[in-house]
């Protein structure tokens, strides 16, 4: 259920660490790793400054600039739950610090800058949900909103931009893109019928 990311600069409020509404003032700490329940949101680790080691840290308690304040909740910054109890956590080089906007479920669009992919394998052959159906799966980036709080959102709720290859003003939603969801796969019947010829080179 758990899984290594970046680490990542981060301040809690402290009214949430001491579930206490009158505490003020926050606390600085580091994200290392995600924890991951299958249909709950996503959860994250953190040392915190005091020494102290969190656990079950929901996103939007998460502020990775200190001057910012708690703008979005749970559920504008996460759209869906997770998938399995087996998260994967890739940061794409290629997307690496690359600017993007992120469209809230509001339909809000908040600049941003992508931090790492978290990615769900199935919890075994017999119970993979979700997972292997490519018209459900999705996979969460998680980004770092210029507002200072983090995100998760799936792949149809980002625009990237750049001043090179797309533009500042990219509009990915006005292009009639439609959900791949073949299953696709490279062994056939068809294979089998053709492998005593020499037509085919197996």
């Amino acid at each position: 259920m758990n899984a290594d990311c970046p680490p990542l600069k981060v301040w809690i409020h402290n009214r949430h660490l001491t579930q206490n509404e009158d505490a003020t003032g926050y606390e600085a700490g580091y994200v290392f790793a995600v924890q991951s329940y299958k249909g709950r949101a996503l959860q994250f680790h953190v040392l915190l400054q005091s020494g102290a080691h969190f656990r079950h840290v929901p996103i939007h308690w998460l502020l990775w600039q200190p001057t910012a304040s708690e703008m979005y909740d749970l559920d504008q910054l996460q759209l869906w739950d997770c998938y399995s109890y087996k998260p994967v956590i890739t940061v794409f080089d290629f997307l690496r610090d690359y600017e993007c906007r992120a469209i809230l479920k509001t339909k809000t669009e908040v600049p941003a800058k992508y931090f790492c992919t978290v990615d769900w394998l199935p919890d075994s052959d017999q119970q993979s949900g979700y997972v292997l159906q490519p018209d459900q799966n999705k996979c969460a980036h998680v980004l770092l909103l210029d507002s200072g709080q983090l995100c998760a959102l799936p792949t149809n709720r980002i625009a990237f931009q750049d001043a090179f290859f797309i533009g500042n003003d990219g509009k990915p939603g006005a292009k009639g893109y439609k959900t791949i969801d073949t299953i696709w796969t490279a062994e056939t019947s068809q294979r089998w019928s053709v492998a005593g010829t020499d037509e085919v080179f197996y």
